[in-house]
């Protein structure tokens, strides 16, 4: 995986607010932003072998994962996830509170991470020994590109975090409200970045699932 084509393909996401919206709220002078602490998450990868050759390649039309020659044989699906949480307190003035963001944890990864082997193919054969390498291959990728951009994600984290004030709202109004109204902001500002992620990792999938690879892995079983 080249460390400069993953940099270039992930681009910077600014997150603005309108002056009207920070106008209009008396909270967004206040300079106390959260605390954004980040984990990444893979799951624990299951092997199923349930399946036939004809089985897989319906599963993969639904999926999008549709893979050639001996490849269609097997499959490697995992779900790109992620859940925001935010702890806050509420600071109170003459006629009005402010609800300030005191940390927020992000979860981010995947989940139900799945290898796909058909049945029709015999175990410990090189057919199948090939299909399988070629599948934990894709799931290696996709440990890697999230490695590689957690950190990049969490100073994008921090960045929106900076951008985002605090909610204004009623004297002893619906704090659980006004928390919730921030915490929809924090996600729509992070699912730009979720997707370029997603993006990405299609790209350094496609630098296994090419012709030329094909070719070469289909080609070591033609020696037995």
């Amino acid at each position: 995986m080249k460390k400069t084509v993953l940099t270039s393909i992930f681009c910077t996401f600014a997150f603005f607010l309108t002056d009207n919206a920070v106008a209009q709220n008396r909270c967004a002078g206040l300079n106390e932003r959260p605390v954004v602490r980040l984990r990444g998450t893979y799951g624990k990868l299951k092997y199923i072998t349930d399946y036939d050759s004809k089985q897989l390649d319906e599963l993969s039309k639904r999926t999008e994962l549709r893979e050639s020659n001996m490849f269609a044989a097997g499959l490697a699906d995992i779900k790109v996830y992620w859940t925001l949480k935010m702890q806050a307190k509420t600071h109170r003035f003459k006629d009005y509170e402010c609800v300030i963001p005191i940390s927020v944890d992000i979860l981010f990864g995947y989940r139900d991470p799945i290898i796909y082997i058909s049945k029709d193919l015999k175990p410990e054969s090189c057919q199948y020994n090939v299909v399988l390498r070629h599948e934990q291959q894709h799931q290696q990728i996709n440990l890697e590109v999230l490695d590689f951009y957690l950190p990049m994600l969490k100073q994008e984290f921090e960045k929106i975090a900076q951008k985002i004030p605090p909610q204004e709202m009623e004297l002893h109004g619906d704090s659980d409200e006004a928390l919730t109204k921030i915490n929809k902001v924090y996600s729509e500002a992070i699912k730009p970045l979720v997707n370029r992620f997603q993006i990405t990792l299609q790209i350094e999938q496609k630098r296994l699932d090419n012709y030329k690879n094909y070719k070469y892995e289909t080609n070591l079983c033609r020696k037995h």
